[in-house]
């Protein structure tokens, strides 16, 4: 009897933490949700609303993504969130909740506190009306490519199923790899680049040099740099180009060319490699890239800095891209484990890591105490939900 007084005791203990914990989620995406609408996240030299919730809250990505997902579904799903916000789900059930469509989202709210993660995974699947075969396949495909008075690039496509999965095959297998490197914020343009450059390095070398992008410097002119085609080129992505690579120079005066000189690198091997062998990493504290880094001079070249180590610090692609833009400052002297000071694009101080506050007082009261899942085996064949219901059509 002892046994199971302790294990009852030990079960209502867990309930009141659970709700505690529920609760407290429930307040973390109210915040996260005024944050995206405020638009609050951007401006800090980060990449989007999920890098700077991991950073901020020290959370993984996936846990960043439950979060982010419920904070839409405040409008889109408002019965499974007024469940979640009393206390009655967790996170992981509200988060797979949410993903069930719309027009059950009452009867997902009466489910959802009685099934596990896993048989809300089956409900949702149930839920969710297949696609309609009937539909017609596009009969043609379109890729449209061009770049616009500014001289960004846009991309346009439109490609059969077969072919499309290949695509996004090969996007994914590139977002994942990233990742794996480090760059946890990995975008969809991320990942079509990676292919890109990857494609263009397995070409032989003497067909890289007919695809080679060009970047022409006219020191007499006012714009000083401007592609191949002759669109110009910021002054941040020009300093982002020259500051790490190997570059060959053309010389130009007043718009016409005069002469190609010897191939340069911009980081000679042996300091490259001294600098790599003590960072190992992008110095960036909440960035974790050990692959595809570069070398960057702390203060530029062109305002004097010097290529020696204590000037020199290794940095991930995304997160140099980021400093060259204004989004990201580095400042201050390389040799030291923690002499380099990263600030946002108004030059506030960015702490390294997530440092929350002790709390001040008890922890949040749920509206009512969690009760956990039934446990009981789910009977798909009794498992039945409204169908959706279809737009009124105008009248004749």
């Amino acid at each position: 009897m002892r046994a199971e007084a302790l294990a009852r005791d030990l079960e209502e203990r867990l309930k009141v933490v659970c709700g505690h914990l529920n609760a407290a989620h429930a307040q973390l995406v109210d915040v996260v949700a005024e944050v995206i609408e405020q638009d609050a996240w951007s401006g800090i030299g980060v990449r989007s609303p999920k890098h700077w919730l991991t950073w901020q809250a020290g959370i993984d990505p996936a846990t960043a993504d439950k979060v982010l997902r419920l904070a839409a579904a405040r409008v889109t799903h408002p019965a499974v969130t007024a469940v979640f916000d009393d206390g009655r789900l967790s996170l992981d059930q509200a988060a797979v909740a949410v993903t069930a469509p719309v027009h059950v989202d009452a009867t997902m709210a009466e489910l959802a506190p009685l099934s596990t993660v896993a048989q809300l995974r089956i409900e949702v699947r149930a839920a969710t009306p297949p696609a309609d075969p009937a539909t017609p396949a596009t009969p043609t495909e379109s890729v449209a490519t061009w770049f616009d008075q500014g001289g960004r690039y846009h991309l346009r496509a439109e490609l059969d199923a077969e072919r499309g999965r290949v695509l996004d095959a090969a996007l994914r297998e590139a977002r994942d790899r990233l990742f794996g490197d480090g760059q946890h914020a990995v975008t969809t343009a991320d990942a079509l680049v990676d292919v890109a450059e990857r494609a263009l390095a397995a070409v032989p070398l003497e067909r890289q040099n007919l695809y080679r992008i060009n970047v022409f410097i006219d020191p007499t002119a006012d714009l000083l740099a401007t592609w191949g085609d002759g669109f110009p080129i910021p002054e941040s992505i020009r300093r982002l180009l020259t500051c790490d690579g190997t570059i060959t120079p053309t010389f130009v005066a007043h718009g016409r060319p005069l002469s190609v000189a010897p191939t340069i690198k911009g980081i000679p091997d042996r300091i490259r490699r001294l600098v790599l062998a003590r960072d190992r990493k992008c110095r960036v504290p909440w960035c974790h890239n050990t692959r595809r880094l570069d070398i960057h001079h702390i203060v530029h070249r062109q305002h004097g800095g010097p290529t020696e180590l204590r000037n020199l610090c290794a940095l991930c692609r995304s997160c140099h891209r980021q400093h060259h833009l204004g989004q990201l400052g580095v400042a201050g002297n390389a040799e030291q484990p923690d002499g380099i000071t990263f600030t946002d694009s108004t030059g506030r101080p960015l702490s390294p890591a997530a440092r929350p506050r002790p709390p001040t007082g008890p922890p949040l009261e749920p509206n009512q105490p969690y009760a956990h899942p039934t446990g009981e085996h789910l009977h798909t064949r009794w498992l039945t939900f409204p169908p959706a219901r279809k737009p009124p059509t105008a009248a004749a």
